[in-house]
């Protein structure tokens, strides 16, 4: 981190990149005008409102930022997917090419890596440390901004400046932690020591709690209400956070140097995705009809409760309606906070470069494709060692298989790239006569996907997760009408993508009733739904810190690994293996820094 005058940083041409945001969304036009980095530093920019607003446009333009292309850096928003993605039993490469991301899928911590470069993180932090020091001066000056115009400014700053640092600790566990605007005077410089994690979490719920009520309701469109930080997207952040230090807090060692912590985080965790649902229902309620359980819902029965979500058809011929409408269109009633991208002057690089991108209605592979457990159909649902079964619509969602011997196949990723999906024999996908058809791709050239943060399901199987984790470490209790209220949720998001299961074969309560099979479920089922969304590591560690062990998780991981299993295992055999290494240059400037013991020399891994 260059923690010299760090405002002065050139980002990526800031007015370029906001000048293209959202150019299909004349709300946001309006809302993003942005001045010269040189110009915000100096004390006689600040003056009105109109200037705080340009600085916080330039905290959510860091998503975007590129420090240093041409010396092999990556824009942010790649780090995040990296991060959170790479390491998981999600992904293989296409092409072992490239020594950095190889050495991350070989669990060969380098910190010579430049994917673990975290200096824009901090920059973006910096933007949101500067419009936090100066908007009540702002308020002073201006007398058409009152402390009410600068309140759902501020909540909307630190739930920036959160979800910053909540990257930063899931990835690195302690990091430097700086609250206060950085300038140039004496001491500005001087060495900043990592802080531990649980005072950093601890930091950012209180500082959360303290403004989320203030978090804007309604920005005045629904690209907006997606593409910038409210209320809800406050509530979410928080149940995530209380969800990681719950977690972090729930295995034996900890809850005795923590008492109590954990117990009243899942509770949070509980009760802030009850007020989301809540919320989602109203929304659902004035804009549809056919919602997740409700009258019109295909989805009826004694585990089914309203909830807000899309349905699909009960049929063997489903236009998929929830993966059209969040995945394809966009700003959809499920989203809570996206980060938005408009397909012509900011392009959406995440799944272009990994994932893969369209041209003349043909799937192009990126850089990752779909690992062993996706690369077969089960005919029965929620297997642990297969993603998908044969009533299962995510299956075509998110892979497609290329032609080629078994040993040799590629599983492109479809996800994102296709805009509308078709299924045709949604009774048995691997029955000879179904089919799947997409009408519409995303091509490199105009690549406008959205990465979402946060959606509705996310808020559902969060609910789940801190029920099961609550009665399993904690209570070591299973409540059967709690327990219950946590399968439903997560059923649903489940039930959704298989709409034409059978009696049989569908999810039964009493094979979920425990503390422990609840929350393997709850796993398994955020693998599937999430794949490719940028959080399968952060899911797998938060799993492993709950055990106070890195056993069962890597159980898990290294069924992608046809070979070195146990080499892997060794790797990453601590809990401290499971987060990265802090970038070598980042320890020369900042001598405070020490090491994090996660790396490792390179070692070839042969995989599925």
């Amino acid at each position: 981190m260059k923690y010299k005058n760090i405002y002065n940083k050139v980002i990526l041409s800031l007015s370029m990149v906001l000048a293209g945001l959202f150019t299909s969304c004349s709300a946001v036009d309006d809302f993003l005008t942005v001045y010269p980095t040189n110009q915000i530093t100096s004390e006689t920019f600040w003056e009105d409102k109109g200037d705080l607003n340009s600085v916080l446009n330039s905290c959510y333009t860091q998503f975007y930022a590129n420090r240093d292309a041409n010396a092999g850096y990556h824009p942010l928003i790649q780090e995040m997917f990296v991060w959170g993605e790479l390491r998981s039993d999600n992904f293989l490469l296409t092409s072992e090419s490239n020594e950095d991301l190889k050495n991350i899928m070989n669990a060969n911590l380098l910190p010579t890596n430049k994917w673990f470069d975290w200096s824009m993180f901090y920059t973006g932090i910096s933007y949101c440390n500067l419009c936090l020091e100066k908007g009540p001066e702002i308020v002073d000056k201006d007398a058409s901004f009152s402390e009410n115009d600068w309140k759902p400014i501020e909540a909307e700053l630190k739930a920036l400046r959160a979800l910053y640092y909540f990257y930063l600790v899931r990835a690195f566990r302690d990091v430097p932690f700086v609250t206060k605007a950085n300038d140039t005077s004496e001491g500005a410089t001087d060495p900043v020591p990592q802080v531990e994690s649980e005072e950093i979490l601890t930091f950012l719920i209180n500082d959360l709690e303290g403004v989320k009520d203030y978090g804007m309701i309604n920005y005045g469109s629904d690209d907006l209400n997606k593409a910038r930080f409210t209320r809800n997207g406050i509530y979410a952040l928080l149940a995530d956070i209380y969800l990681w230090r719950a977690s972090k807090n729930s295995s034996a060692d900890s809850i005795a140097k923590y008492p109590g912590e954990a117990e009243a985080d899942y509770r949070k965790v509980i009760e802030y995705a009850d007020y989301l649902i809540e919320d989602g229902l109203r929304l659902f309620r004035e804009a549809r009809t056919d919602f997740y359980g409700s009258d019109r819902s295909p989805f009826k029965g004694e585990d089914v409760i309203p909830l807000p979500l899309y349905t699909t058809e009960k049929s063997r011929r489903v236009n998929d309606v929830p993966y059209n409408t969040i995945f394809g269109e966009k700003y959809s009633l499920e989203g809570i906070f996206e980060i938005a991208f408009d397909g012509s002057v900011n392009k959406n690089s995440v799944f272009t470069t990994f994932l893969g991108s369209a041209s003349s209605n043909r799937l192009n592979s990126g850089a990752l494709s779909a690992a062993s457990p996706y690369q077969s159909v089960n005919a029965k649902p929620d297997d642990g060692n297969v993603a998908y079964s044969k009533t299962d619509l995510r299956y075509y969602e998110n892979i497609e298989k290329t032609t080629g011997s078994s040993s040799s196949a590629v599983y492109n990723i479809i996800k994102y790239t296709a805009r509308n999906v078709v299924t045709d024999g949604a009774d048995d996908i691997t029955n000879s006569n179904a089919s799947i058809s997409y009408s519409s791709w995303r091509s490199s050239g105009d690549y406008d996907a959205n990465y979402i943060i946060y959606r509705m399901s996310d808020v559902l199987l969060m609910k789940a997760e801190a029920i099961a984790c609550l009665h399993e470490y904690i209570l070591q209790s299973d409540d059967e009408e709690e327990m219950r209220d946590g399968f439903r949720v997560a059923k649903a998001v489940f039930a959704r993508s298989n709409p034409m299961i059978t009696d049989e074969d569908d999810l039964k309560f009493e094979n979920y009733n425990t503390g422990q099979a609840l929350e393997e479920f709850v796993l398994r089922e955020r693998q599937r739904e999430f794949f490719g969304e940028g959080k399968r590591w952060f899911d797998l560690v938060r799993y492993a810190l709950r055990q106070g062990n890195t056993s069962k998780m890597l159980n898990i991981l290294t069924l992608k690994y046809s070979t070195n299993a146990s080499a892997i295992k060794a790797k990453l055999a601590t809990i401290n293996s499971l987060f990265n290494p802090v970038y070598e240059s980042e320890i020369k400037v900042n001598t405070a820094l020490v090491q994090n013991p996660a790396w490792i020399t390179d070692e070839t891994i042969v995989k599925n």
